[in-house]
């Protein structure tokens, strides 16, 4: 008797087909395609996605690579400003035109587009950050002035401080200038 019921469950749980001859003649693979096509759709659809995700993290790696160059290069500005205020080089250091002090030559073309930036007897180290690489600087003295009344023995001194920093990757670059007036 027990066995009995066990057959009776079986039959219940299996499914019952509709006979191929009560289905409609228009279901001849039509859903088949559609979801063909609509797996087709999804999957291009998720490969686009996965593109403008890896374009934005490259976007976001080279802003932050730029803004770090950026802090780097504002913090050797900075240090080269404080050493001219301070009196760290006097007019005599520039005599030699090395070790990161020009006197401007104005045949030459601009120092800071041929000066060697890696080298450390043509550049001032300045200012390194968290990263591995360290800003530079140069500063050049430009030819002095003597404004509308000013006693002409104390001329106003015009350098002009050139800081370059390379980011993180090796592809970023940033160089600012400042110019200051010492009297």
């Amino acid at each position: 008797m027990n066995k009995g019921k066990t057959n009776h469950l079986i039959r219940s749980i299996v499914p019952r087909f509709t006979p191929k001859k009560a289905r409609s003649k228009q279901e001849n693979g039509y859903v088949l395609l559609l979801t063909l096509v609509l797996l087709i759709i999804m999957t291009a659809l998720a490969l686009a996605n996965v593109s403008m995700n890896t374009t934005e993290t490259r976007i976001a790696a080279n802003a932050t690579d730029t803004e770090i160059s950026l802090e780097k290069t504002e913090g050797a500005l900075n240090g080269g400003i404080n050493n001219l205020i301070k009196g760290t080089y006097n007019p005599t250091n520039f005599i030699q035109n090395s070790n990161g002090l020009y006197i401007l030559n104005p045949a030459d073309p601009p120092l800071w587009s041929t000066a060697n930036w890696s080298s450390p007897s043509a550049v001032i180290n300045g200012f390194q950050g968290y990263s591995t690489s360290q800003a530079s600087y140069i500063i050049e003295q430009l030819p002095s002035i003597t404004k509308p009344g000013q006693n002409m023995k104390t001329p106003t001194r015009i350098y002009r401080i050139t800081a370059r920093a390379i980011g993180a990757n090796g592809n970023t670059t940033v160089m600012l200038q400042s110019t200051v007036q010492m009297q």
